[in-house]
């Protein structure tokens, strides 16, 4: 007589299927900022910006804008500051995220200074190099959060000195996150106030300048729409399209903030691929340097001082005919955020 034993293995797989779960954005400021010399001032804590979410998530590509919605004026509405005398820059980047933890500033590719543009949406973050991302594992890590704050500087100079001591001006400013189709993930509005005081010391005689784009050159296009394109390569012009203004010798250079251009789908294209160049109108005697495009800083123009006048530009992108980087790219639209800087010569 045999006894006969049978063993059965149950195996118990247990699979997790994640889908990309909501990330939600909201913000607060520590907004007053008291000026008491001509050096201006700087408030280290202005505005956090806060991105949470539970579970897995994915967003890439992810923006973050300033808005001003109306000017920075006086209680009484009888001054108003320059939108560009105010500028936003990042402090620091934390929070929780698995399995690798909130990316840095640097990864994130933000802009070390924003200047506030009078009617005008700028970009604290243009487009994200680095994803918000969770993976959590089983019940570990399952909660996000990624705070960026900021610092508000009111920029030095002598027109401080053009209002009545304690006069405070009230800028309403509304801070929007999109996802990489443009869809808004949140949005809120935030008042900022500036008071100046007692100025101590004398006016500087420093360098004031500034740039401006007219709206029609803040979204820059390029389109291949037939063989002919491709055979002859494409360009867009944009008129008087820069406006400068500065009371020293000025030079303005400019850089891409990603590596490469960038389709919602990942795919690239190289930066140098597109050709860029400024053309002085007007009686604009500046000399300008055409370039293609790079993420590192380029010269592209140097000017004289503007006479207390603006002085124009034409924008032109172009690409080289018969290129075939673009004739074997997937068909998309890619693109890339371009930063541009004046300083001193």
């Amino acid at each position: 007589m045999t006894n006969e034993k049978n063993f059965s293995l149950i195996v118990l797989l247990l699979w997790w299927i994640y889908s990309p779960g909501q990330v939600s954005y909201n913000s607060w400021t520590n907004g007053y900022l008291s000026i008491s010399s001509y050096g201006g001032n700087t408030a280290p804590d202005a505005y956090t910006a806060n991105f949470s979410g539970n579970g897995y998530l994915n967003v890439p590509y992810w923006r973050l804008s300033a808005r001003l919605k109306q000017p920075a004026t006086s209680a009484d509405g009888n001054y108003t500051l320059p939108a560009n005398k105010i500028s936003f820059s990042p402090v620091s980047a934390s929070g929780n995220a698995s399995p690798n933890g909130v990316p840095t500033i640097s990864q994130i590719g933000m802009p070390l200074n924003v200047i506030m543009q009078e009617g005008q949406e700028v970009f604290l973050v243009p487009q994200s190099n680095a994803a918000l991302y969770n993976l959590p594992i089983l019940f570990f890590g399952y909660y996000y959060n990624l705070q960026l704050k900021y610092s508000v500087t009111l920029a030095g100079g002598s027109y401080l000195g053009n209002y009545p001591a304690w006069t405070t001006f009230s800028a309403p400013i509304q801070f929007t996150a999109y996802d990489r189709y443009n869809n808004v993930i949140g949005r809120m509005d935030h008042l900022f106030q500036f008071q100046i005081g007692l100025l101590s010391g004398t006016p500087p005689d420093s360098p004031e300048m500034s740039l401006k784009f007219s709206a029609a050159a803040m979204n820059g296009l390029l389109e291949f729409n037939s063989t002919t394109d491709y055979n002859n390569g494409v360009s867009a012009s944009y008129a008087s399209a820069l406006t400068v203004r500065s009371n020293t010798n000025y030079q303005i250079k400019m850089r891409s903030l990603q590596n490469t251009f960038n389709s919602a789908a990942g795919n690239t294209l190289p930066l140098d691929a597109v050709k860029f160049a400024l053309v002085p109108v007007n009686g604009n005697n500046a000399t300008v340097y055409p370039i293609s495009l790079s993420s590192l800083s380029q010269l592209v123009a140097r000017g004289s001082y503007t006479q207390g006048s603006n002085v124009y530009f034409d924008i032109n992108y172009s690409t080289n005919a018969n290129d075939q980087r673009f004739v074997s790219a997937k068909a998309a639209d890619y693109s890339t955020t371009l930063q541009f800087e004046i300083i001193p010569q």
